[in-house]
Order: C-alpha cells, then structure tokens, then sequence
C-alpha cells in the first residue's frame, strides 16, 4: 500500500496514516479469523467474512473498507486467487453534524500566556488549519504577511501575525541555534529537523479543546456568514465541494441558527 503500484491493476502510494487506519480497522477480524484457527488469507471466503462484519454503521463500514483494501491488493498481487470482500456491501461511514465549539476556552486559548498555545489556537481558529498542515509548516511558508501551504496562500489575520511574532521571538530565545527549519519546534526536535508529532499540537492547544472543533467552529461560522458558499468554503478552507455541502446543509438546522 505504501509504495503503490505503476503497473496494471495501478494503484496510487498511501501514506502511512491511511495504512494504519485500515489495519486497525481490519485487525479485529483478523486476530477473531487467527484465533479460531484459520492459517492462511486464502481459507477465507465470502460467507466468512459476512459473518465477521458488524451489523450495520460506522463499525461495518469500518471493518469492510479495512478488509477489503488488504484483500484487494492480495488479489492484485497475485497472492489470492480470490477476494472474498468482492461484491459484499459494507455501507459508508456515517457524517458527523459539525457543531460550534466553546467560545470561552477558545478566548481562553487565543490570550494564554504560552505562545505555542496562542499561536496554534489563533491559526486554526482564524483560518481552519488542519493539524498536518500546523506541522508541516516550514519558516520560509511566512512570508510578507501571508502563508503558503498546499499551493494556497492566506493572508494571515492581524491577531495571527501578532501571535506568531511573540512565537518567532520565544522560538529564537529558546532554541537560537537550532537547524530545523519547521516553524513549530520543541525541546527534543529542536535538535533535529523533524516536524514535531500530533501530540504536540493536541497539548499546545491544551485541554477542553481540539484541532477539529475549533476548525469545524471557523467553517461553521464562515457558511452562515456567506449564506451557504460552497466555493469560498472550499477557497478558503480546502474543501472539496462534498466536504463543504456538510457544513452549508446546516444552515437551515434551527439549533445552530439558533446558537
């Protein structure tokens, strides 16, 4: 999966990430296929993997897509003769309604006296960054005011520019020799030239909050203030148009109208 495949049946690389997700989801049933004595991928057969999938929701899709990416690339391969997750339907992952997050913590978290706290908080917060895009960033992506990520540019909001000068200055204090170039840095990669991990962002950020809610917060807020845009979600944020239609379908929720 990871090195994919130029030759036919082509298949694209996948990160490691994407990799890990589906063993997870599929490990379950292969540890249960393990333990009640199959030896081989190739004893299994439709009807055994109709009975290890769960019933219905997230955990059958889950558990579907995760078999089937592993019996298809066996398949590919030549490895199976067949792939008994052919033609068996598993469902889709069940959407979550995006909800505004809590405005206190998140003023709490913009006015904290940590800067890697006010700084992550403030970019995501003003301008929906994803934590794999936090973590990506390099020193030379800040330039005249404006970030470049992803073949986007974002002029970057007057409290971000704020927050991220009080960064730079404690960067430069803390670590004034160090090599790497990422923005974000901490005492243990200071010494190398690795991004620092998820971990980092998620206690940057501190508790009561998440990358996730407070992105889905700012593109919550942006749909209702532009009356449902799906293209200025997706300039703005990334999106595809399908991941964009999730936040604009709520639009008529009298909840959130409400909120």
């Amino acid at each position: 999966m990871k090195n994919g495949s130029p030759t036919p049946p082509r298949r694209r690389p996948r990160t490691q990430t994407t990799i890990g997700v589906h063993l997870r989801w599929a490990l379950p049933t292969l540890r249960a296929w393990a333990a009640s004595g199959h030896t081989s991928l190739r004893e299994i057969t439709r009807e055994h993997v109709l009975d290890a999938l769960p019933a219905s929701g997230n955990p059958r899709s889950q558990a579907g897509q995760g078999l089937k990416s592993i019996f298809r690339l066996l398949k590919a391969r030549e490895v199976l003769f067949t792939d008994p997750t052919s033609r068996v339907k598993t469902g889709y992952h069940e959407s979550r309604q995006p909800l505004p997050a809590n405005l206190e913590a998140i003023r709490a978290a913009l006015n904290s006296p940590s800067p890697a706290q006010a700084v992550v908080t403030a970019m995501i917060a003003f301008h929906g960054l994803r934590t794999g895009h936090l973590r990506r960033l390099l020193l030379t992506d800040l330039r005249d005011g404006r970030l470049h990520t992803d073949g986007r540019v974002i002029l970057l909001a007057a409290p971000v520019r704020e927050r991220l000068a009080a960064w730079l200055d404690y960067r430069n204090r803390r670590w004034p020799h160090t090599a790497n170039p990422h923005l974000f840095v901490h005492y243990r990669s200071a010494a190398r030239t690795d991004p620092v991990g998820h971990r980092w962002v998620k206690l940057a950020i501190g508790p009561g909050l998440t990358a996730t809610s407070i992105r889905e917060d700012r593109i919550l807020n942006e749909a209702h203030t532009s009356g449902g845009d799906q293209r200025r979600l997706a300039d703005l944020f990334g999106l595809s148009i399908d991941a964009a239609t999730r936040y604009t379908a709520t639009l008529d929720h009298p909840d959130l109208g409400r909120l």
